[in-house]
């Protein structure tokens, strides 16, 4: 009966060390990304912009009434997109490596840790 229990703990120990299969980021020694900048759109306060690198979600916020914003998160490996759920008709930023997507529906940001957007027009 011992030996029965000391294996369940044995077994519980190596299923909970073992590696999972979910999507995990691959995070780059504790650094940062920080965007910031300011949308242009008939309902700016409306729009959810959302920060996203491999899929996962790094972080969201919306405008002020201003259509200013701020985004920070982890920052990763991987390429980062910053999304408006809507499609982006232009934008200018103090960072020239940033692109918009073949489709314009979101802005593919270089591996660097800080982006101002000076500003973003979005459709209504």
């Amino acid at each position: 009966m011992k030996t029965i229990l000391f294996l369940s703990h044995v077994l519980s120990a190596f299923f909970l060390m073992s590696p999972n299969s979910c999507q995990q980021a691959e995070y780059s020694n504790d650094s940062r990304i920080f965007v910031e900048g300011k949308v242009i759109s008939a309902n700016a306060a409306g729009v959810q912009i959302k920060l996203i690198s491999d899929n996962i979600l790094i972080s969201e916020t919306k405008p002020l009434a201003d259509g200013t914003f701020k985004l920070g998160g982890p920052g990763t490996t991987a390429y980062k997109y910053l999304s408006f759920g809507k499609k982006i008709k232009s934008f200018s930023a103090i960072q020239p490596d940033c692109k918009l997507s073949y489709d314009s529906l979101y802005i593919v940001l270089p591996e660097k840790t800080y982006f101002k957007f000076t500003q973003i027009t979005i459709e209504p």
